[in-house]
């Protein structure tokens, strides 16, 4: 039973690390064992090697075994990769689009600018963009890594024993039915902003040249990060809750009541930002500190920009509350209709 036993070992070596490999050892090993057993009688002699070695070849190397037992050795298999590819083109398409007016910011609010600084500006937008797009790629795999794991097959496929009605395409969709590409967008871009605030936050920011030298003057204040573990809270939980939503398929009444305490936190947060000291440093004195910046449109801007970001917190604050409202309502019809 040496070889039986090294047949399991390697088995197990080869599958994903899930909590039942050491049940699906056992039950491989027993059913090897009475194999040669029953092997052994029909032949009328003692197992041994040689008959172990003719069983093992006959029923295959141990990595195809183990692919047996992983319904999903890829990262994004056939089910959900005609979605993979749209949400990727919608991310990426975003992320080049952004990066794009930001080079293009740089390069009007930087000018005149000789050849070969107005070069090295574009090579450096070229440069974010790509990485960007890559964080963007590896971003989206995980999220749709996960979700090939975790969600229910019958959410992107349809079941194989079920005759497909061309009568559906008529069918009108209930109004708490989800769109499940909505949901795995909006997870994609709540990992792109946890990833940017909380390790990249050297990208919001206003580069300028002085002299030969490159400078950064950063967007957000120390009263942003200040608030962010309560913003990375909030993320988390809208995670979880587009999480909830693909398992179910619909919005349900505790999905509901889950996003209404989610908008609330958010409300929250907003009024500290709000009333607490500017999230943003774009003030007249550091635009000043720009080479060649002038002085009254300095001025300008700044007032522009901390008159700007609070009113964007109030503007959130107010979408938020209304939300709020429509969930509530929501919530009692689909309560009274149960």
């Amino acid at each position: 039973m040496k070889l039986i036993n090294r047949y399991v070992a390697e088995v197990g070596r080869r599958l994903p690390l899930v909590k039942g490999r050491k049940d699906i050892e056992n039950e491989l090993r027993s059913t090897l064992e009475d194999m040669l057993e029953d092997r052994a009688q029909k032949s009328g002699r003692t197992a041994d090697e040689a008959m172990e070695i003719e069983l093992l070849t006959e029923y295959g190397a141990p990595q195809k075994v183990a692919e047996t037992y992983d319904p999903t050795p890829y990262l994004v298999g056939p089910r959900m990769f005609p979605m993979f590819i749209m949400i990727l083109k919608i991310v990426i398409a975003a992320v080049t689009f952004g990066m794009t007016i930001v080079t293009a910011i740089q390069v009007v609010t930087l000018s005149p600018m000789t050849g070969m600084e107005l070069l090295k500006v574009i090579g450096e937008g070229l440069l974010n963009i790509v990485s960007a797009s890559i964080a963007a790629f590896g971003n989206i795999a995980l999220v749709f890594a996960l979700i090939e794991r975790f969600a229910p097959a019958s959410e992107f496929k349809l079941d194989e024993d079920e005759k497909w009605d061309p009568i559906s395409l008529m069918k009108e969709p209930e109004p708490e039915d989800i769109k499940a590409w909505e949901q795995i967008l909006a997870i994609v871009f709540i990992f792109i902003v946890i990833s940017i605030f909380n390790f990249n936050p050297q990208i919001i920011g206003i580069n300028y040249m002085t002299g030969n030298e490159w400078k950064v003057i950063p967007i957000l204040s120390e009263a942003f990060f200040r608030w962010l573990p309560l913003m990375n809270i909030a993320w988390v939980a809208e995670i979880l809750l587009n999480g909830m939503l693909l398992r179910a398929g619909k919005w349900q009444i505790s999905s509901r009541l889950f996003s209404i305490a989610i908008k609330v936190f958010q409300i929250v947060i907003g009024y500290f930002l709000l009333t607490g000291p500017s999230i943003i440093t774009v003030t007249a004195e550091s635009l000043k500190a720009i080479e060649g910046f002038d002085a009254e449109a300095a001025q300008i801007l700044g007032t522009l920009a901390q008159q700007g970001a609070r009113g964007v917190i109030a503007l959130v604050m107010f979408l938020t509350a209304i939300d709020i409202i429509k969930s509530v309502v929501k919530m009692f019809r689909q309560k009274t209709s149960m």
